[in-house]
C-alpha cells in the first residue's frame, strides 16, 4: 500500500508559508546574535592568560583592567566601585580562611570562591565571578531552546 502524505494532512500553502517564516526568522535571530558579539581586531580566539581576573590593588581602587571591556567611559577604565571592592574583599578574606562560599553582599546569595573551583578541579557552569578556569562550561543563553508552537500543529 503507498500512503502519501496528502492521505494524513492536507498541504496548505499558507503552513508552507509559515514554516518557511519561523526558518528564516531563526536564521535570522542566529545571524544578529553572532554579529551582537564585539569581535576587536587584536582580539584571538584564545582565553586570556588570567582567565578574566582582574587584579585590585590593595587599599586602592586602581586596578589591572586589561581583559575587562567595562564602560564606554575612559575616565571610569581602571576604577572601581565601593561595592565591587567590598565584594573583593569578602572573597579574598573567604579565599585565606579556606571557605568554599561567601554571602554576595550585592545579592544575598551563597557564591563559589577561587578556592572552591580550585578543590572541585574543574568550572561548575554556573557563571562564577571568581572562576579561575574561564567559564568553559557556561552555556550561552542565545542558544537555548524556544518552544515553537507551530510544530505543534
Amino acid at each position: 500500500m503507498v500512503f502519501r502524505r496528502s492521505m494524513f494532512r492536507k498541504n496548505y500553502p499558507s503552513q508552507a508559508f509559515v514554516s518557511r517564516l519561523v526558518l528564516l526568522c531563526f536564521h535570522l535571530n542566529k545571524r544578529l546574535v553572532m554579529m551582537s558579539m564585539p569581535k576587536l581586531s587584536g582580539e584571538s580566539s584564545e582565553p586570556p592568560a588570567n582567565s578574566g581576573a582582574s587584579q585590585i590593588d590593595e587599599g586602592t581602587t586602581a586596578a589591572d583592567v586589561s581583559d575587562a571591556g567595562g564602560e564606554n567611559d575612559p575616565s571610569s577604565a581602571g576604577k572601581f566601585t565601593e561595592g565591587e571592592m567590598a565584594i573583593h574583599r569578602i572573597h579574598r578574606q573567604a579565599c585565606a580562611a579556606k571557605k568554599q562560599m561567601y554571602v554576595d553582599p550585592s545579592s544575598g546569595y551563597k557564591v563559589f570562591t577561587e578556592y572552591a573551583h580550585l578543590q572541585r578541579g574543574k568550572c561548575c557552569g554556573s557563571a562564577c565571578r571568581h572562576c579561575p578556569y574561564g567559564q568553559v562550561n557556561v552555556k550561552d543563553p542565545a542558544t537555548k531552546k524556544r518552544f515553537n508552537s507551530l510544530f505543534y500543529v
